[in-house]
């Protein structure tokens, strides 16, 4: 699929002051979309991600900084502004009069500091979807504490349900970080609806531990709701033969089935058929009460052959099935590449555009701003001429 012409949020104008991954995942999808995306940082303190020296014991040179950086920035115009001076604060307000949505993961109490709160800034512009992402929430005891990747997803549960074991997991990547900017981009769309239906501009936002506790809502669900808990994967022991992965003679392969036609499915697919005719194991349910018959066998016939020929096999049967991919396999998988899930942008590097689609539109094909690059750029569009650009920067109001 190619990139299509119509832009969904083509028009839309954001302002952004965010720092690391989370609110500027939602930018980033944003900016995907089509929308103008003006990211401010300060005079003198570029994003931390420009210079971040590694991250989950992978060291980064200047050409991994600039991948970090555009990983979560790119498609955005990137100005240098010093929002709390004389000069500068006026430039801020210009901008946030002519924007649609602010969006930051500041603190509340950083935010005030800038004079970037909601009450603030809602007054400048009533129309505005003013959008925070947020660590542990809105309200109660912990609201004001700082919380990031690591933190939301501990207090939220989720390093508990990730985990195979007693002991927690973490799981590496900034999990935490991508879905809260990703479900904080939603939380804009839900605004701009909002706004187009009742005229005026509103306050949206997400959490770290709302988003984590979102993605373990079936387990928190059966603890809250049944007293009871999800069993955990073990792969020798899984609570069902067939919502398992199983080694092959090269690889590993994972399988689905839920329902009895399934298990007939398979079992007659991979030459099991006599514990259909077996009354323990003639159902799903038996097969799942009786696993300790089965899984040996079924663990001793995936080994005999290669992961394709597991694959091919069972996907022309019509059975849930997949290859477990190694994360340095994507990039080049023909299917991945066939939906756009990765593209190549014109810097060279390769990553999502935006995690959806609209109408055939798979995201803008974005790089990553240097520091300051279009700070003359959209002074020019509010009005500032050459002069006055260079008297803001003499004054460090800009950069």
């Amino acid at each position: 699929m190619t990139e299509s012409d119509d832009r969904p949020l083509e028009g839309l104008k954001v302002v952004e002051i965010s720092l690391y991954l989370q609110g500027p995942m939602a930018g980033l999808i944003l900016a995907g979309l089509g929308a103008d995306v003006v990211k401010i940082e300060p005079v003198g303190r570029p994003d931390p991600f420009r210079s971040f020296v590694g991250m989950f014991g992978v060291n980064l040179d200047e050409k991994g900084q600039d991948w970090i950086f555009a990983a979560a920035n790119r498609g955005k115009r990137c100005v240098a502004i010093d929002i709390t001076t004389e000069r500068g604060r006026p430039i801020f307000e210009k901008l946030i009069g002519e924007a649609d949505v602010f969006v930051s993961n500041l603190m509340a109490g950083s935010l005030e500091q800038l004079g970037a709160d909601a009450d603030t800034l809602m007054e400048l512009n009533p129309n505005l979807v003013y959008a925070r992402g947020a660590g542990f929430g809105f309200r109660g005891p912990l609201a004001a504490d700082p919380c990031q990747d690591t933190v939301g997803m501990a207090y939220s549960g989720f390093m508990d349900i990730a985990s195979t074991t007693e002991a927690p997991h973490y799981p590496p990547g900034a999990l935490s970080d991508v879905a809260t900017g990703t479900n904080l981009a939603s939380a804009i769309l839900a605004g701009l609806t909002k706004r187009s239906i009742t005229g005026k501009g509103c306050v949206v936002g997400t959490s770290q531990v709302q988003t984590m506790m979102w993605l373990a809502s079936m387990g928190i669900g059966f603890a809250a709701n049944l007293g009871t808990r999800m069993t955990r994967f073990d792969l020798e022991n899984p609570s069902s033969p067939l919502l398992s992965i199983y080694e092959t003679a090269d690889g590993w392969i994972s399988i689905g089935a839920v329902l009895d036609e399934q298990w007939v499915l398979i079992a007659n697919t991979l030459g099991l058929e006599h514990w259909l005719a077996d009354e323990r194991t003639a159902t799903l349910v038996g097969l799942i009460e009786h696993a300790d018959l089965v899984s040996p066998e079924l663990v001793a016939r995936f080994r005999t052959e290669s992961t394709d020929y597991w694959w091919k096999l069972l996907r022309e049967a019509g059975i849930w099935v997949s290859p477990v991919n190694r994360l340095d396999e994507l990039a080049d998988d023909e299917h991945i590449r066939a939906n756009d899930y990765i593209v190549t942008f014109p810097d060279g590097s390769v990553g999502g555009a935006v995690p959806f689609e609209v109408d055939g539109f798979t995201g803008v094909r974005g790089v990553g701003a240097a520091y300051g690059e279009h700070t003359d750029e959209v002074l020019a569009e509010l009005g500032y001429d050459q002069d006055s650009i260079i008297d803001l920067k003499i004054d460090n109001s800009v950069w």
